[in-house]
């Protein structure tokens, strides 16, 4: 089997396919640059050889002034959020196509932390990734 990320964030832009760490280096510059509108992305990791539906999404939302962004993974096992170390008192949103994405407050991280979710995310073939800091979304309610 060989895996591939499929990320979507961007009228017209496609999806890209992230097949290696520089791919995925490459996605979250670009991601990082697209503008207000397009701070948030979804991710799926797809067997190349079959022909499944994902049974997993990642979003991650990134802000290239801060240089913290945000991961959601839902799967089989839930809905998690990433858990940061700060709580941000005006909320954390990423607008996907424009819209918000929302995440709770204390769900910001290190860029780096994203990436490597992301890396995660390809070489542990779609399985929630185990490098970082996760809160279950039933926590939150």
């Amino acid at each position: 089997m060989s895996y591939v990320l499929e990320a979507s964030y961007k009228h017209g832009a496609g999806v890209s396919l992230l097949r290696t760490n520089d791919d995925i280096d490459g996605f979250l510059t670009e991601l990082l640059n697209a503008g207000p509108d397009y701070q948030s992305a979804t991710v799926y990791a797809m067997d190349e050889s079959a022909d499944e539906d994902p049974t997993h999404e990642l979003v991650v939302g990134v802000d290239q002034a801060s240089a913290l962004g945000a991961v959601r993974f839902a799967g089989d096992d839930g809905e998690w959020f990433s858990k940061g170390e700060q709580v941000n008192p005006d909320g954390v949103r990423y607008l996907y196509y424009g819209t918000a994405h929302e995440f709770p407050a204390d769900s910001e991280v290190p860029l780096d932390v994203v990436r490597q979710a992301l890396r995660e995310l390809l070489s542990n073939e779609g399985t929630r990734p185990e490098g970082l800091s996760w809160q279950a979304a039933t926590e939150l309610r």
